[in-house]
């Protein structure tokens, strides 16, 4: 029987300044309900806007990579004061794992483009982009493969039920981007991390096309 590699986003410590839902407060299930998947968004758009290179830098880099992880956390720690208030429900806790902080900050980034990101999408299906993981390289094969659906994807508020019908289509998707990346254990993404790991790709497949309005 084939291993099963499970990506479930478990939410772990990303700003420290951010916590929210705490489970002190609210038991172990809070830490992914809505209200902290919007807190994350919210917090990872912001941070985004308010560091707008340093995030461009971080997102086109080898997420594997020590110098990435200090990037994230000297980032996050920047801008938690300008961010986290506006994010973060006022007596409430954030934590996030790092691949959905940056993911908000990969579709906010994307957001700021006035070409649609589908037409940007088709534009550097042909780029050359590294991937760092299996489950990158999946998550790239559904940015180039179904442009139209991540568009619409990004389009939604997290967990919401809009967020949930326009994931079905790129979670169909996987067994055969994994297939196609060579990974024979059987990939099982959740709804958080579907989203997070594709918006990660797709900012790194546009910014690799070379194509100056994209």
């Amino acid at each position: 029987m084939r291993s099963a590699l499970i990506l479930s986003v478990l939410l772990a410590v990303v700003p420290a300044a951010a916590v929210a839902q705490a489970e002190d407060d609210q038991g172990p299930g809070a830490r992914n309900t809505p209200e902290a998947r919007l807190a994350i968004e919210a917090y990872g758009k912001c941070a985004a806007e308010k560091a707008p290179e340093e995030a461009n830098r971080l997102l086109t880099m080898d997420f594997t990579s020590s110098g990435y992880s200090t990037g994230l956390r000297l980032l996050s720690q920047d801008v938690a004061r300008r961010c986290a208030r506006g994010a973060v429900p006022i007596g409430s806790a954030m934590r996030s794992a790092s691949v959905l902080f940056s993911g908000a900050m990969a579709e906010a980034l994307l957001e700021a483009e006035t070409t649609p990101l589908n037409v940007r999408l088709v534009r550097s299906v042909g780029a050359e982009s590294p991937s760092y993981s299996p489950t990158d390289a999946v998550a790239q094969c559904l940015a180039r493969s179904l442009p139209d659906q991540v568009a619409m994807l990004f389009a939604t508020v997290p967990a919401s039920e809009a967020e949930a019908a326009a994931t079905a289509p790129l979670l169909q998707a996987v067994p055969a981007c994994a297939r196609a990346a060579g990974i024979e254990a059987q990939v099982e993404l959740s709804v958080p991390a579907v989203r997070a790991m594709t918006a990660t790709a797709a900012y790194r497949l546009i910014a690799s096309s070379g194509d100056a309005n994209a």
